[in-house]
């Protein structure tokens, strides 16, 4: 028998090298697109288009929560804005003193304040000259009662105290010593300004009047002066007794 002619048998069974099983299609094109992914992804780490993932945000803290929240926010505005009135009320529309309010070298204040030493005519005087002196007419005009704060301000032709103290402060210096006067059993001094001591080229002040007022004194009178014709040989004040 030629060898083209011998009869054509199946291969004999080999249990150590089997024949593959067929190929299933769908895993066959699941596998391709895997391995297509796996090159792409070798592509992109080596052109360094990959970057690693990044970290979870920290959670803040619950105080920067309540710092940064509106609503504290909020009650920060309300609060700046109430103390901002409260201090601009008091500034502006705060209560005048009364006539029971006087002002001597302490300071001013009420005569009836625990520790506060008494207004003296001559911590008064002092006091005035100085705060003419830096134009504070808040101060220099609650050393005076209401007739002779008007008789102050008439003698120099201003309208008020305010502006006597105004137009007087150019020409007004601090006294250059405290005047001693002898206050014991008196119930009226009189203290000529002519005899203080003032830097050369002080306007004369004029003459005030001074009565008691509780435990201290008050301006209570006020006269005009011109120490052109005062003897330079004067006593430091002149005081007298009614």
């Amino acid at each position: 028998m030629a060898e083209d002619e011998r009869p054509n048998h199946p291969a004999p069974y080999n249990p150590v090298n089997p024949p593959p099983a067929p190929v299933d299609p769908e895993q066959q094109r699941q596998f391709e697109q895997f391995q297509q992914f796996q090159q792409f992804m070798k592509f992109q780490e080596s052109q360094g288009q990959l970057t690693p993932a990044a970290p979870p945000p920290r959670k803040k803290p619950t105080w920067q929560k309540v710092l940064f929240s509106k609503a504290f926010r909020k009650l920060v505005l309300y609060a700046l804005v109430v103390i901002g009135l409260f201090w601009a009320y008091n500034h502006y529309f705060g209560p005048e003193p009364d006539d029971n309010t006087v002002q001597g070298g302490a300071g001013p204040g009420s005569v009836r304040d625990p520790g506060r030493e008494p207004g003296r005519p001559n911590e008064v005087m002092d006091t005035l000259y100085r705060s003419i002196s830096l134009g504070q007419p808040k101060i220099a005009c609650y050393l005076f009662t209401k007739e002779a704060e008007a008789a102050f301000a008439s003698n120099f032709e201003a309208p008020d105290c305010t502006a006597a103290v105004a137009k007087l402060q150019p020409q007004v210096s601090a006294l250059t010593g405290v005047p001693r006067i002898d206050t014991s059993g008196k119930k009226l001094i009189e203290v000529d300004s002519c005899t203080l001591r003032v830097k050369p080229g002080t306007t004369s002040l004029g003459t005030f009047t001074f009565t008691p007022f509780g435990s201290a004194w008050i301006i209570s009178g006020h006269q005009p002066k011109d120490c052109a014709t005062t003897s330079t040989t004067s006593p430091p004040t002149t005081v007298s007794s009614r």
